[in-house]
């Protein structure tokens, strides 16, 4: 059978030739599957639209601003799973007779969701005729059971880096060693969301299967759920017959639905006691309140900063958990606790779950802008900015009354570099 794709090209070369105009349209071709492989046979898929905007500069960090997808189109897949998107070209690359040069530039979305709650969707850029990633629902197999150490999470690899057609081709990168290689999109990586009426309860990127959520990790809070999500990010170059050539960088991510947990039971001893500093000198803390709302330190502190406890008396202490910490350059946190709030002793020295980077610098700028793409959730972001989990037992140093909380980074073979703490969701202590 000839290549859809192929065949798209030669149209497009028999009616109009290379130049574009505004109203004239072009195609993207995919192709969708069942879980198991099996073609996707005719289902509707709804495309939508959404102009790339970019962060405002007010003197703060700020992340890419979340896009206002508005609906464009529909396509129904054939027997072989295959289906196509037409678009205008004006509406993925908008002239501005002020400014010819600097086109408005439009990101696309296509998505699937299945009944049971489980999804997929790409978001891409493009100018042209080009081929997406396949459509295809991770088949997870999400499993809860019981064990002796807590509640035991199964699940499936993540969904594999997808194939460049063969219509297209890898854009190459350069790598740290400046080497030039082939840039496969990144590797999907299994994302545990933990979660409580909605709140952060513990994330972890790159989880393992099985894993144990331990009592600590699910505190005592009334609703946990657990999720799964992938992600990758990649570039493809395309040069269909008849058509301009095209770069298609894209964001393709895998969810399974929520899966509700056993409630949690197990109260810190750090519920509701007092910190420093807070936003405002009469707060309560923010970050003892078991409520998960992530808070930012207050401004103008000068780093390095400590988050400071005051438990009602000594207590000796077992564990902690620390939850959406930011500021760090997901590297360690550091528990210390003293008795009377001068001499200090190491609790603690543990790595936030962040597994190794593996998106290439370019790729990061991309993987940025698309954080917040997800029609099914909220971000999906790996970098430091997206709050960072973290749990540990605890050096047996005798009962102290003060901890102390704050990050490390040892980065680029250094030492230890202490790093402040730009913002937090909860600190736990159990003893």
């Amino acid at each position: 059978m000839r290549h859809p794709f192929k065949l798209l090209g030669l149209l497009v070369l028999a009616s109009t030739g290379c130049d574009r105009l505004q109203d004239e349209p072009i195609f993207v071709y995919g192709r969708a599957e069942q879980r198991d492989g099996s073609p996707l046979v005719g289902a509707t898929l709804a495309y939508e639209r959404a102009k790339v905007e970019y962060p405002t500069n007010s003197g703060v960090p700020e992340p890419w601003p979340k896009p206002v997808f508005t609906p464009y189109g529909t396509a129904t897949t054939e027997a072989t799973g295959d289906y196509f998107l037409e678009m205008l070209y004006g509406d993925v690359q908008a002239v501005n007779p002020a400014q010819p040069e600097l086109p408005t530039s439009y990101r696309y979305r296509i998505s699937r969701l299945e009944e049971d709650g489980a999804g997929t969707f790409v978001s891409f850029v493009f100018w042209d005729d080009v081929e997406l990633p396949l459509l295809k629902t991770w088949d997870a197999r999400l499993t809860l059971t019981p064990g002796s150490e807590g509640t035991v999470v199964s699940f499936a690899p993540a969904p594999p880096t997808s194939e460049v057609p063969v219509t297209g081709e890898e854009v190459n990168i350069v790598t740290v060693e400046n080497e030039v290689v082939p840039g496969h999109p990144t590797t999907p990586e299994p994302v545990l969301f933990l979660t409580s009426g909605g709140k952060p309860v513990f994330r972890w990127w790159g989880a393992p299967s099985p894993w144990t959520a331990s009592p600590y990790v699910l505190e005592d809070f009334a609703s946990p759920e657990v999720q799964l999500r992938a992600m990758s990010i990649g570039e493809w170059w395309f040069y269909p017959l008849g058509a301009k050539s095209s770069p298609l960088t894209f964001r393709q991510e895998w969810r399974t639905a929520p899966m509700p947990m056993p409630a949690g039971t197990l109260r810190p001893v750090s519920r509701g006691v007092s910190c420093t500093p807070v936003p405002e000198p009469e707060d309560p803390c923010p970050w003892t309140d078991g409520r998960l709302e992530p808070v930012r330190l207050p401004l103008g502190i000068t780093p390095p900063v400590w988050i400071t406890l005051t438990l009602p008396e000594p207590t000796r202490l077992r564990h902690a958990v620390v939850r959406g910490m930011e500021g760090t350059n997901g590297s360690y946190f550091i528990l210390e606790g003293s008795v009377d709030g001068e001499q200090w002793t190491r609790l603690a020295l543990t790595p936030l779950l962040l597994s190794e980077d593996p998106i290439d610098r370019g790729r990061w700028r991309l993987a940025d802008q698309t954080q917040w793409d997800s029609p099914f959730d909220g971000r999906l972001y790996r970098g430091d900015g997206a709050g960072l989990f973290g749990e540990t037992p605890l050096e047996d140093v005798g009962p102290v009354r003060y901890v102390r909380l704050t990050g490390t980074s040892y980065a680029n073979g250094n030492n230890g570099v202490q790093r402040s703490i730009s913002s937090l969701a909860e600190v736990s202590l159990f003893e």
